[in-house]
């Protein structure tokens, strides 16, 4: 049974031009990669149990593979919830105060999946939901599936239940985009050489498995001009020229060409570590985004050389926003002390930077 997923956050234009536009990524083949890369964080961990720790050095990235981000380029994320004075104390909650609507915060679900919920419940016919930043317009996107005329008959209802939702919140930041999906126009025509591809792909797999070496990702792409390989693999594997040499021969025995292999290798403890701060950024940056009166215009991260929450606002670099950036500083610290919050963030120092217009520091 095919289900659509909706999706829940966009990264901004300059994140998105780090993307590889040719990599198609099919679900078995992300179910592999999840997998290895599963066993290989399991064997790092079983060899730290009897060897001393190292010191992480920083990896040199420079792609982007799925939603992981390197190079210290900032993911943004814009799905999540904040916390704030129910969870901070007397001293921040008056602080608090002083910043518009941080008074009234509490830890909720993402606007984005609440409207999701109660759309799939009333019946709606949606494909996809999501808040979205291009260009410091923020919006939630709907696209809704069915003909003309069903689409014309619930667009201002659906309009309508988002507005409300939206207002319920005190998010007044978001546009609201209601498209219908057209599948004629979005039709997938597989390259014709796919199957003969995929069949190399499985032999590689089968090969690389026989000798136990650890590639968490073995991806064939540029169909439309030299096909090439790309490898991903833990930066503690010394088999490089060993592995090289089984893919070349399984593409010879396939009647192809000797191909050009790219080898990235990965930091598991950073991309553990990035994963983690992906999902603290998710849960600090919806009340931020969502109203007006914060003036923020994205928020992201990085891990490189070590976590940075980054907040990017329309302020201007004036002393009265450095008090309310530094105010504001202190009450997402406090946020990322919690309980919940504590455990996801475990013992990784971080900074919160908070930046003007033209991306001057103001805290």
């Amino acid at each position: 049974m095919y289900m659509k997923k909706r999706f829940n956050s966009f990264m901004d234009d300059s994140s998105l031009e780090k993307l590889n536009e040719e990599l198609v990524w099919k679900s078995k083949r992300k179910q592999k990669q999840k997998q290895r890369l599963s066993e290989a964080i399991d064997q790092l961990e079983r060899s730290e149990s009897v060897k001393p720790r190292n010191d992480i050095l920083p990896v040199k990235q420079n792609r982007l593979l799925r939603n992981v981000v390197y190079c210290g380029i900032a993911l943004v994320i814009l799905s999540g919830a904040f916390v704030s004075s129910a969870f901070v104390s007397p001293a921040m909650a008056q602080v608090a105060a002083k910043i518009p609507y941080l008074g009234q915060l509490f830890k909720q679900e993402p606007v984005s999946d609440v409207l999701y919920k109660e759309l799939e419940k009333k019946g709606y016919k949606i494909d996809s939901l999501g808040q979205t930043y291009y260009g410091g317009k923020k919006q939630i996107e709907i696209s809704v599936t069915g003909s003309e005329k069903y689409f014309k008959s619930v667009k201002s209802d659906i309009n309508k239940i988002v507005k409300d939702t939206l207002e319920a919140r005190q998010y007044d930041s978001y546009k609201v985009k209601i498209t219908r999906y057209d599948p004629s126009q979005y039709q997938y025509k597989p390259d014709p050489r796919q199957e003969k591809y995929d069949k190399i792909d499985q032999e590689i797999d089968n090969e690389l498995k026989k000798h136990n070496y650890h590639v968490l990702s073995a991806t064939i792409g540029g169909f439309d001009q030299d096909v090439k390989m790309e490898l991903e693999v833990p930066d503690t594997e010394n088999h490089i020229k060993e592995i090289e040499q089984i893919i070349n021969d399984v593409f010879i025995k396939n009647k192809e060409e000797k191909t050009a292999i790219k080898v990235y290798k990965i930091n598991l403890k950073k991309r553990e570590q990035d994963g983690r701060w992906g999902n603290i950024i998710s849960d600090v940056g919806e009340d931020l985004l969502g109203k007006e009166e914060y003036h923020v215009k994205m928020v992201g991260y990085s891990v490189h050389p070590e976590p940075q929450v980054l907040i990017y606002t329309s302020l201007s670099n004036s002393e009265e926003n450095k008090q309310f950036a530094n105010k504001l500083e202190g009450i997402i610290d406090e946020f990322l002390q919690t309980g919940d919050m504590k455990d996801k963030v475990k013992d990784d120092s971080y900074k919160i930077i908070i930046y003007a217009k033209g991306k001057k520091k103001l805290n």
